[in-house]
């Protein structure tokens, strides 16, 4: 198992949030638009090294958009450099040889090599040597690959803060207020928040709607979306298809949340309509 995930609908949701399209995310990674709707339909999986490319070009902190189970052996420090084997044999001036024998377990990296890799790699040479010692079978020091992904708000937060130990509470509650446009929390409602506090509940309903997942993405630089259970995600887009297909029909009226259940036939058709629209504007 690849120890980056790669997750089609995860992709989707960060370019839309970037603006842009299939077409111009392609051409930014030297590609064609096909390639990025396969790998967002699941088709297809881009190769590891090109994901920080792909993260960098959304905006994206690589740990959230290709989220990490375990530590990194040789392939991974490789690919999350960004490098083709083919282009650090060039760098080496030497064969592809060495660089599979040691991705793949058969034999270590000459010597003369380490100090090279680490700086190609970006990391230091114990760091390089123990990604080897991972290639050739050691076990890894971080949790168990079957760990389960954060799940609340109070686990999104503090699993981005150990990679954002820069943001204190009351930067976080800043930009949360810039969002919400009054001073709406402090440092102790995000403390709160972050550990899913009863009072968390409260401090949510005090907050204006999107304000909470909005600030919070541009205190961590990542999608909004990140941060929303996936069934409010549901809830928002049918909400949203609702009005839309009232738009479309002229028909606008005022009824209660949760009144409709499902997607309509009529609602179908305008989801099919927008995704044809957008579909021929990428192209």
């Amino acid at each position: 198992m690849p120890v980056r995930q790669f997750d089609g609908r995860r992709l989707f949701a960060a370019r839309r949030a970037a603006g842009l399209t299939q077409g111009q995310l392609g051409s930014a990674l030297g590609l064609s638009r096909p390639p990025v709707s396969d790998w967002e339909a699941s088709k297809a999986v881009p190769g590891p090294e090109k994901f920080p490319a792909i993260a960098r070009e959304l905006g994206q902190d690589l740990d959230v958009l290709f989220p990490r189970l375990g530590e990194s052996d040789l392939r991974d420090l490789r690919c999350d450099a960004g490098l083709t084997k083919a282009q650090i044999a060039g760098e080496l001036g030497i064969t592809r040889v060495p660089l599979d024998s040691a991705e793949s377990g058969k034999r270590k990296l000459n010597n003369a090599y380490v100090a090279p890799l680490a700086k190609l790699y970006g990391v230091s040479q114990g760091e390089l040597l123990a990604a080897q010692e991972r290639s050739f079978g050691a076990p890894s020091s971080s949790p168990s690959p079957t760990e389960p992904s954060p799940q609340t708000l109070g686990q999104k937060i503090t699993y981005l803060l150990k990679r954002r130990q820069d943001l204190s509470d009351q930067l976080i509650a800043d930009a949360i207020n810039q969002r919400a446009g009054f001073p709406a929390v402090d440092a102790a409602a995000v403390e709160a928040l972050r550990t899913d506090d009863e009072a968390s509940v409260e401090i949510r309903a005090g907050l204006p709607p999107d304000s909470l997942y909005h600030g919070l993405g541009d205190a961590f630089e990542v999608t909004p979306f990140y941060f929303a259970p996936g069934e409010e995600l549901e809830q928002q887009i049918l909400d949203r298809l609702e009005f839309l297909n009232l738009l479309r029909s002229g028909d606008i009226s005022v009824a209660a949340r949760g009144a409709h259940k499902g997607i309509s036939s009529e609602m179908l058709a305008t989801l099919s309509e927008v995704l044809l629209r957008h579909e021929e504007a990428d192209n």
